[in-house]
């Protein structure tokens, strides 16, 4: 007896994609790059994790280069098992309206990052949201909202997080209209510290648990400033200081923390450089009096990688002394 056996081919079993691709050398022929992704995007009709981290292009601004509609519906092979698409890169988008179709035809999509998503009368379109939970985008685009688009239904919406790079507007409308959901909020705009949107997205999401910002400076000499800002009760707080940092600004701002989230179990600083310039400039205080300050939070003080602050300091001492 002769049993059939199935041929299947390596594509079947693959899950995961990266594309990264160099184009800033014009000699390269772009058709031909496009050509043989949208194969190999075809050959893999499983995947499961999309990404696209395209570092720069041959334009000068973000988005020179639009993504192609052949590399875009290659996508479509895999739309019933993508949870994860992302783009992550500096360039070689879709188009927002292109984006959106396809983004209706991926009904089991968890998590998107893009740069743009379109929506239409403060409301993205539910069929996008139902099965969506992390939202990363840096803008959205508005267009003439269709019949009904304007009434958002609870059922429809299983976003619960969302992450906002966008360098000057604030969306308004979506946390107005999605604020309720929402239990984690990652909010990187430049313009949040001067135009109040903290306050805006605090209003707006009553149900935060997870809250990352971003500050200009944790000073001691912007003391009073930090301490108008009010947080939620959430028992994460993660913040990127952009300047530099020192322990009297940190012990400032943590014990205003201290006094006004009885909540937080977690302070996260998440900017590698400012926290490695912290621990290796000349120390302001002695190592136990910096590691007593930072042990008596009720709260767990850490690094980006979840290392305890106080633990590096010891380090850091003994590493300064050693040398």
């Amino acid at each position: 007896m002769v049993v059939a056996l199935e041929r299947r081919s390596p594509g079947q079993w693959t899950r995961r994609l990266d594309v990264t691709l160099d184009l800033r050398n014009k000699c390269e022929d772009l058709e031909r790059i496009v050509k043989h992704l949208t194969y190999v995007i075809k050959s893999l009709p499983k995947l499961e994790i999309v990404s696209f981290a395209i570092p720069h292009s041959l334009g000068s601004e973000p988005g020179f280069l639009i993504m192609p509609l052949g590399a875009l519906d290659a996508l479509r092979r895999s739309a019933n098992s993508l949870r994860i698409l992302d783009w992550s890169g500096n360039d070689f988008f879709p188009q927002p309206h292109q984006l959106e179709e396809l983004l209706r035809d991926l009904p089991n999509l968890r998590v998107l990052r893009c740069y743009q998503l379109v929506w239409a009368n403060g409301i993205i379109p539910s069929n996008i949201l139902s099965s969506l939970t992390t939202l990363a985008v840096s803008g959205l685009v508005g267009r003439e909202g269709r019949p009904g688009e304007g009434v958002l239904r609870d059922a429809c919406v299983s976003v619960r997080e969302f992450v906002y790079y966008g360098g000057s507007s604030t969306p308004q409308e979506f946390l107005i209209h999605y604020g309720k959901y929402l239990t984690v909020l990652k909010w990187y705009s430049s313009s949040l510290w001067y135009n109040n949107e903290l306050d805006l997205a605090l209003k707006s999401c009553p149900n935060l648990d997870r809250l990352t910002i971003r500050l200009d400076s944790l000073a001691s000499s912007d003391a009073s400033r930090l301490r108008t800002l009010s947080f939620p009760c959430v028992s994460y707080l993660g913040v990127k200081p952009i300047e530099f940092l020192t322990f009297q600004g940190l012990f400032g701002f943590l014990a205003h923390l201290r006094n006004t989230v009885p909540t937080l179990r977690v302070f996260q600083l998440i900017n590698p450089p400012v926290v490695e310039q912290l621990l290796m400039r000349p120390l302001e205080f002695s190592t136990e009096l910096i590691v007593k300050n930072l042990n008596e939070n009720p709260f767990r003080v850490e690094d980006d990688e979840g290392n305890l602050l106080s633990g590096w300091c010891r380090i850091s001492s003994l590493t300064l002394f050693a040398n």
